[in-house]
């Protein structure tokens, strides 16, 4: 399965499934089309029952730049009610968080930018393997929107709260190597290994006795019906948050380099 910004590809005898964001020309930016191609993906998935892994990655030199920096400033255009931008928002997580209802272990490989939301994949994902050229930021707060898609949650989740808080409060730039050592990633490697090592993981994972895989993915892994109140509380503060002249002001200067 192929989209204009998404490639879905099975391998070894479809026991491997690679999600592709493969846009690279607007640094794989998460936009609404991109994010309904990934569920549809995720679907797909679904119903090949052979499929042991899931492998995530990014296609260029930079895994996601996360929210596309055009519905960013739609979104703080004034168009929209706040009701409409809970709704808007509620369902742009939904996109992609259909991640979480996969039965069997999803690894991402991450490289490059990684920043906005994109973070999530660093935290959704039961393993995360990153290259050194990683460049991690959740960018929110200087952005004066408070973040999305549940991710400080899933970052706290993951690396404790006060971690969670210097990587959301300080707009910290977290490299691959320094992203191993707080816990973001399980792994980081030479840079252009990401992939590689994801799929190393991932056909590991896929030796293993199935049953037994699927078992300890359901038992240690994140259950998405944890995220509903967390998802609510984000899609109503940032309902909020797209209505105010400060957030205006800074979308109108977030990343413009990369869409030149």
């Amino acid at each position: 399965m192929s989209t204009e910004t998404l490639h879905l590809e099975y391998l070894d005898g479809k026991t491997i499934a690679v999600i592709t964001l493969d846009d690279p020309a607007d640094a794989n930016a998460m936009s609404p089309e991109m994010g309904d191609a990934f569920s549809r993906a995720v679907r797909d998935i679904q119903n090949e029952s052979d499929v042991r892994a899931v492998v995530i990655r990014g296609a260029g030199k930079d895994f996601s730049i996360g929210g596309h920096r055009d519905m960013l400033i739609r979104l703080g255009s004034g168009s929209m009610t706040e009701g409409q931008l809970h709704d808007f928002m509620l369902a742009f997580y939904d996109r992609w968080l259909p991640m979480l209802d996969l039965e069997v272990p999803v690894v991402s490989a991450l490289q490059g930018d990684c920043i906005g939301v994109a973070p999530v994949f660093a935290c959704a994902p039961d393993i995360a393997v990153a290259d050194e050229t990683l460049n991690l930021q959740v960018t929110f707060a200087g952005l004066a929107l408070y973040p999305g898609m549940g991710l400080p949650w899933l970052l706290a989740r993951k690396v404790g709260a006060s971690r969670a808080a210097l990587l959301t409060m300080s707009n910290l730039a977290v490299s691959g190597r320094e992203a191993e050592r707080l816990g973001l990633v399980e792994r980081c490697v030479p840079a252009g290994q990401a992939f590689d090592e994801a799929l190393r993981v991932a056909r590991d994972i896929a030796a293993s006795a199935p049953e037994t895989v699927r078992l300890l993915k359901k038992n240690l892994g994140l259950q998405r019906g944890e995220l509903q109140a967390e998802l609510e509380r984000n899609a109503l503060q940032q309902a909020r948050d797209f209505r105010t002249d400060e957030y205006r002001a800074r979308i109108a200067h977030y990343l413009p380099n990369h869409y030149d």
